[in-house]
């Protein structure tokens, strides 16, 4: 015989019957996970969103900060030299720098229109609240007393004789006020029997 083997074929794998419930728990998988992906996406883009008005908001507040220390203690005068700086900003051309805030206000205080709304101490000085203190006494008047009665030479209207009517009575008001009117005519009225 010979020494030679012949090789056995292998055997041919059994073909198993299809197994659904790994087929439905991989449909399952990649369910959520397309679910997640898309959370996950908007999540992402409201991060950005919060980033972006955490950055807004930081920048309004230095903005606000430079602006209280340069004397503009006025809300509506810090928004508008923001709205200015922006519209500056809008207006720098492709390519070109913009300028920084703080330069930006620093020209705005050479302007005639912005520049009157700028104060510090520093244009406070102490020599110059000295010389106001020193010449307020010198200036002052002596205080007037009041009057005794301040309702001195007031008197009440005088009521009339006659019957009230709608047109004499608005004339009074007129003339008189309505609690002087119906002073006037408040017995008059009672008579006639319109009030009680």
């Amino acid at each position: 015989m010979s020494d030679e083997t012949t090789p056995t074929p292998a055997p041919a794998p059994v073909a198993s019957p299809p197994d659904t419930s790994l087929r439905d728990s991989l449909r399952a998988v990649s369910a959520e996970r397309s679910r997640l992906a898309g959370e996950l996406k908007a999540a992402q883009e409201q991060l950005a969103k919060m980033q972006a008005d955490l950055k807004s908001t930081t920048a309004r507040h230095g903005q606000d900060m430079h602006l209280m220390s340069a004397g503009i203690t006025s809300k509506r005068g810090r928004r508008a030299i923001r709205r200015e700086y922006a519209d500056a900003l809008s207006e720098v051309a492709e390519g070109g720098e913009a300028p920084g805030f703080s330069d930006f206000v620093g020209e705005l205080r050479e302007d005639p229109l912005f520049g009157r709304w700028f104060s510090t101490a520093a244009d406070n000085s102490v020599e110059k609240s000295a010389e106001a203190v020193e010449a307020a006494p010198k200036a002052a008047k002596p205080k007037r007393k009041p009057a005794s009665n301040p309702n001195a030479g007031t008197t009440t209207p005088k009521a009339p004789e006659t019957a009230v009517d709608v047109n004499g009575y608005r004339s009074q008001r007129q003339r008189l006020g309505r609690g002087g009117a119906l002073a006037a005519n408040l017995e008059l009225l009672k008579k006639q029997g319109l009030i009680r």
